[in-house]
């Protein structure tokens, strides 16, 4: 591995033009902003570099008002120096108390794979040669009961993309359906819910991280239902338990970009 700071210079643009909202942890989801882009990069930023650089993974604790509040990663490197490519994202309030180097285990993070695994691929390029042919189609439901609570299901640990993680119920949009009929049938299908008019509120291609297709274009949907489910793999979230929870990549950009009421309920 190559290492030093003007390698870390080289990449710092890469890793800045690839964070977003579906890179960032979920308990900073709300606080995303593009005029803040690091806000919430540390863990999968401080892994793909390590991936890149080596040298150890450094965590620290943030603080506000001397209250801890939550965790920062930070890099040092095999010849010693210490790399933080997302110190600007804090407010000047928040502060950042000890470091200490922690070990990593071997396999996928446990909490934000798919954040990690996108991050990598914008910054190295894809693992495999691109692929060419059509998109692959996808739609998904935001699903909100009566409470306003949202509907989340949890992907198989074997997925092939965005395992383990928490989602929006949906799936691949079949030969001869619109989008909106895909919505409901996964929905059906998943959860055993039927949604009260479904209507769409964003589209977008994204990344596909498998290698199918050249890409995924996202359909997503909003609708409400009466229903309760308790389902293991499908259950209704709070909006204050949803920065603790594992958002799938997929499922943090379809809320950034379109529940308006997360987090602080302005945009």
């Amino acid at each position: 591995m190559i290492t030093g700071m003007s390698t870390v210079e080289r990449l710092r643009p890469l890793f800045e033009a690839a964070w977003g909202p579906d890179t960032c942890d979920p308990h900073d989801l709300a606080a995303w902003r593009p005029g803040n882009p690091s806000r919430g990069q540390c863990g999968p930023t401080a892994l793909v570099l390590q991936d890149l650089l080596g040298g150890d993974l450094v965590l620290g604790r943030g603080h506000v008002d001397g209250r801890q509040v939550g965790h920062h990663w930070w890099n040092r490197l095999p010849d010693g120096a210490v790399v933080d490519l997302t110190a600007d994202q804090f407010r000047p309030e928040e502060t950042v108390v000890g470091g200490e180097v922690r070990h990593r285990p071997p396999g996928a993070p446990g909490r934000c794979r798919g954040q990690y695994e996108l991050l990598g691929h914008r910054v190295r390029g894809p693992a495999r040669p691109p692929v060419s042919g059509d998109p692959v189609r996808i739609a998904v439901v935001a699903l909100t009961d009566s409470a306003g609570r949202l509907l989340l299901h949890l992907r198989a640990a074997d997925a092939a993309a965005e395992p383990g993680q928490w989602a929006l119920p949906g799936g691949h949009v079949e030969p001869g359906e619109t989008p909106a009929e895909a919505a409901a049938r996964e929905l059906r299908e998943e959860t055993g819910l039927v949604a009260d008019g479904l209507r769409p509120t964003w589209t977008a291609l994204r990344p596909d991280l498998t290698g199918a297709a050249p890409c995924v274009e996202v359909h997503a949907f909003a609708g409400r239902t009466i229903a309760t489910t308790n389902g293991q793999d499908a259950r209704f979230v709070r909006e204050a338990d949803l920065p603790q929870t594992d958002l799938s990549p997929t499922a943090a950009a379809v809320l950034h970009a379109t529940w308006i009421s997360f987090g602080s309920g302005s945009r």
